[in-house]
């Protein structure tokens, strides 16, 4: 049995995937380019632009322009622009299938992208390198290069090109018969493809998973997904993907002994094959009702499908498609008592057979040849790199030696400098000597005039001091007086000031009090209402809802509570929750949620509001792990607790606060009411995430898996269990 398998061999990323669409305009670019005569990036960029229009048809003219590039980008020392022409020039060698140039060309665009920090550029250059490998049938090479593309766009999130990688690895792990880990990759890219527009490569993934589950003998799961990509290639109306879907289904029914269905399957695909006269596809689906035909024990028919199937596939050479209906035919006239047609087929069977095996081991031989001329190839290419890379170290040791003479000859002028600059300081350091005597000669000739007139200014002075004696005399009486009267004033401005005082401490006394009354109010109100809310609320005296685009909405339930309760004091009771929800308070704290309220024994809270933040479903993801990880411990220690579960959704909210007395400030909106159904259905020590928050999450956390669960007034939903970070 045979199975049709589609190579998602997916294009070479950033080298051709505009060609098709710069076939159509490369007569007009040749054009601008034989006009353009200014050496800038504008015509590099159309130098490779032709270049890649030509590289399908027309490879040996693609080089020429290609070739006019790359000198042109090392001229302008443009590495990107460098490495795009480069690896343009690879897939020209990998089209002519000389794979050691391709892979020479793309390893050097690699090492031009890693200078330059091109991340998408090493990215494509890897994919790039794995296909080359693959298609040297090097798989593990293959698979290296892919899985470090796959980590460099899984960083970038390049979506487009995260879906071409993981295609890329299912087919290697396809080819090397590990079909789980074919199957793994390939749902992952599903997973991307699923809400885009790509329909094409939709349906080429979904055939890929149902032959991968085929191998895996899953074969209602390999039927689910081969139908939906048969629904695909319906809706985009085209024919010859239907009828090789038609096949594929016939394929598995067949495997499955459901050969009814499979019949029709094969009818529909031989129909829609005659329509189309696919020769090809009408050996396929006559061989399918052959083998349909012989299990159901109806050799007529099944004699008729088996010729018409031969005949077919002699005039298209489809060996395999001979050998297997030769010995269908073989069985059938064995059926039938037709012991000579029996013999007589069998013989043909063993013949074909033969020559099938001969041109596998030619085909092994080749790839063997293939190998060695490639490894030959690389090697002496290696050597040329290595002769080019003694040369390049020969120039830098040329370069640093007449940089280091350089070097010296420039310290010899910056000493010849230092001289002349130490000459013209001792000259200055003479010049200020001589001054400096010279200024301290003036100021001792000045000391002299000023000591003179220093001994005329004494002299006055006690003349002044006699004069003053007397005045002293005639006022001494007066002061006495004013002495009593300024004592009186003294004592009278002192029982003033003791009265302000006593005053001043009564007032800062009271104003403490009231400022003591405010800030507990203000605290019991920063207690129930978000810091913002509250400061609305004191300002206007009112609060106005609001609409917030993006929360994350947490809600957790302690499981059993009402069994654990019955064998709880009420007072032990209340003790147990205020102590669980003292801590999941402290832990939303930490991670910046705000606590909306408890229901009894749940606790909700809410990430990205009333401040909006990006990282609203980390900051619940990371909180709701502390939750589970305190809980499971707390188990540990007390034999009376609880067990939790916990749900996280995201989405719009719209947020206030409620009534005038005894208000509270709450949330509504669908996404609330999701929010609480992933609690309800998630499971004891474990976080029930929809697939919306899903999308939020980075790589750092373990998401599990839980598929489409039904969920109450809301269909079915998109679960994951989320578990402790990476």
């Amino acid at each position: 049995m045979r199975l049709e398998y589609w190579m998602l061999l997916f294009t070479f990323l950033g080298t051709n995937q505009r060609i098709f669409s710069q076939i159509q305009n490369l007569d007009s670019l040749i054009e601008v380019e034989s006009k353009y005569v200014q050496e800038d990036t504008i015509r590099c960029k159309l130098l490779i632009d032709i270049g890649r229009a030509l590289l399908i048809k027309q490879t040996n003219q693609s080089f020429f322009y290609l070739d006019k590039a790359i000198s042109l980008a090392e001229k302008l020392q443009n590495g990107k622009l460098l490495s795009n022409a480069i690896s343009a020039k690879a897939t020209g060698n990998f089209y002519l299938r000389k794979f050691a140039f391709a892979l020479n060309d793309f390893q050097k665009a690699l090492t031009i992208n890693q200078k330059i920090g091109n991340e998408q550029g090493i990215a494509n250059n890897y994919n790039n390198l794995g296909l080359v490998y693959q298609a040297t049938f090097q798989f593990p090479k293959s698979l290296d290069c892919f899985l470090k593309t796959l980590a460099i766009n899984e960083k970038t999130g390049n979506k487009p090109a995260l879906i071409n990688v993981l295609g890329n690895i299912g087919n290697i792990y396809f080819e090397l018969g590990d079909y789980q880990k074919a199957k793994d990759y390939g749902e992952r890219a599903l997973n991307l493809l699923e809400h885009s527009n790509n329909k094409s490569a939709l349906s080429g993934i979904l055939t890929n998973l149902g032959n991968a589950y085929t191998h895996l003998k899953e074969y209602e799961i390999a039927l689910s997904y081969k139908m939906k990509s048969l629904g695909l290639n319906q809706e985009a109306n085209d024919s010859n993907l239907i009828a090789t879907n038609y096949g594929n289904i016939g394929n598995v029914y067949m495997l499955m002994k459901k050969f009814e269905e499979a019949l029709l399957y094969y009818q529909r695909g031989l129909s829609l094959n005659q329509k189309l006269n696919n020769q090809k596809g009408m050996a396929e689906m006559h061989s399918g009702l052959t083998e349909v035909y012989l299990q159901l024990e109806k050799y007529q028919l099944a004699k008729t499908n088996a010729l018409t199937a031969l005949f077919y596939s002699k005039n298209n050479q489809l060996y395999n498609i001979e050998r297997d209906n030769l010995l269908h035919l073989s069985e059938i006239y064995k059926a039938i008592y037709n012991y000579d047609s029996a013999y007589y087929t069998y013989q043909q069977y063993i013949e074909i057979k033969q020559k099938i095996d001969n041109a596998d081991i030619q085909k092994e031989i080749t790839k063997i040849t293939l190998l060695f001329d490639f490894s030959k190839t690389e090697d002496s290419l290696r050597q040329e790199q290595m002769i080019t890379g003694i040369k390049l170290n020969e120039q830098l040791l040329l370069s640093e030696k007449q940089k280091q003479e350089i070097q010296l000859k420039q310290n010899s002028i910056n000493l010849a400098l230092k001289e002349r600059e130490i000459q013209k300081i001792q000259i200055l350091k003479s010049q200020t000597d001589l001054n400096l005597s010279q200024t301290q000669n003036k100021i001792k000739e000045e000391k002299l005039v000023s000591a003179e007139k220093e001994k005329e200014l004494q002299v006055t002075l006690v003349n002044l001091q006699k004069a003053e004696l007397d005045v002293q005399k005639g006022e001494i009486q007066s002061q006495k007086n004013q002495k009593l009267f300024l004592f009186s004033g003294f004592g009278l401005l002192a029982v003033l000031t003791f009265s302000i005082y006593r005053n001043f401490i009564n007032q800062k006394k009271s104003r403490s009090e009231i400022e003591q009354e405010k800030n507990k109010s203000e605290s019991l109100l920063h207690n129930i209402l978000p810091f913002e809310v509250a400061q609305e609320l004191k300002e206007k005296g009112e609060t106005t809802a609001k609409r917030f685009n993006e929360v994350t909405v947490l809600f957790s339930d302690f499981v059993d509570f009402t069994k654990v309760a019955e064998r709880l004091s009420p007072e032990d009771l209340v003790q147990e929750l205020h102590e669980c929800f003292s801590q999941f308070d402290e832990i939303i704290s930490q991670h910046g949620l705000e606590k909306i309220k408890t229901i009894g024994d749940a606790y909700m809270a809410v990430s990205g509001l009333p401040i909006e933040t990006k990282n609203h479903a980390t900051n619940a993801a990371n909180a709701a792990l502390k939750i589970v990880t305190f809980m499971q411990q707390r188990m540990q220690k007390k034999s009376h607790t609880f067990r939790i579960r916990l749900g996280l959704h995201s989405g719009p909210v719209v947020a206030g606060v409620v009534g005038v007395k005894k208000f509270a400030y709450d949330i509504w909106g669908d996404t609330v009411n999701t929010a609480a159904r992933m609690e309800t259905a998630s499971e004891p020590d474990k976080i029930n995430i929809s697939d919306t928050t899903a999308k939020h999450l980075t790589q750092n956390f373990n998401l599990v898996h839980r598929g489409r669960l039904a969920v109450k007034n809301k269909g079915e939903i998109e679960m994951y269990f989320l578990e402790q970070s990476k």
